[in-house]
């Protein structure tokens, strides 16, 4: 077997700092010139290596700032009756959220399509980032119909939504529908999550649905090495319901 490359010799060293916990979750980690100073490599080989445990979704770049132990993913499931937030403590993860604009605005041809209005009506639209750990990881856009959320903008937006939806307007029972695609980042959605134009994301549309009407459209953009997709579908809930019935007692025949 031929010797492991330079690069991968590098990176293999750079593992070893990050389960060691010589390196924690996120600690930055020594700049390239460092890591070339202590390892006796070229740049090219430390960058490369950089690369690679990127790749691995062991660490993450900060534009302009370095590279940082990423933590491990955050478990997330996106048709959640409950928020975020809660989801979060469920995980003993810390939840950030940071409110960048709330207004009323018009939307998107898209959007004003699902939520069954005209181009020129207004929506509730707000736009938040939130950090898992302290790593932003999540951009979200939400359009709210006006109608269905009278005094919207006069509530803590810093807070959860779902909570606001459910505890203030009474939207207990509601359906979500949810499209996910992966999206590279344009240049502002990139600015605040703090990482490269182009870098790779989830994104999800989720479709607000009360009483058979769409009331508000939720647009998230994850990091795609932050998260990790977990959902319990519906076939999953027929063997549990199958399960229930082949235990349940059964009746006897009659003689």
């Amino acid at each position: 077997m031929s010797p492991p490359t330079t690069y991968h010799s590098v990176a293999a060293r750079l593992q070893s700092w990050i389960y060691s916990g010589e390196l924690p979750a996120g600690s930055q980690l020594p700049s390239e010139r460092r890591l070339c100073e202590r390892l006796g490599v070229s740049r090219v080989n430390a960058r490369d290596a950089l690369h690679f445990l990127e790749g691995q979704g062991l660490i993450y770049r900060l534009n302009r700032i370095g590279w940082f132990v990423a933590p491990a993913p955050f478990i997330y499931d996106p048709t959640r009756a409950h928020s975020l937030l809660e989801e979060a403590k469920t995980h003993h993860r810390r939840l950030d959220t940071e409110l960048i604009m709330a207004d009323r605005a018009s939307a998107p041809a898209a959007v004003c399509s699902r939520l069954k209005i005209s181009a020129a009506a207004t929506t509730f639209h707000v736009v938040r980032r939130r950090a898992v750990d302290g790593r932003w990881v999540l951009l979200e856009t939400c359009f709210f119909r006006e109608d269905r959320f009278p005094g919207l903008l006069e509530q803590n937006l810093n807070g959860s939504l779902t909570g606001i939806t459910q505890n203030v307007y009474g939207y207990e029972q509601r359906q979500l529908n949810v499209a996910i695609s992966s999206k590279p980042l344009a240049e502002h959605q990139a600015q605040q999550l703090r990482v490269r134009e182009g870098s790779p994301a989830l994104k999800l549309i989720r479709d607000v649905i009360v009483e058979q009407t769409c009331v508000a459209v939720e647009i998230e953009y994850w990091l795609h090495d932050a998260i990790e997709m977990r959902m319990c579908g519906q076939a999953q809930q027929q063997a549990t319901d199958n399960s229930a019935l082949a235990a349940a007692p059964q009746p006897l025949a009659s003689s």
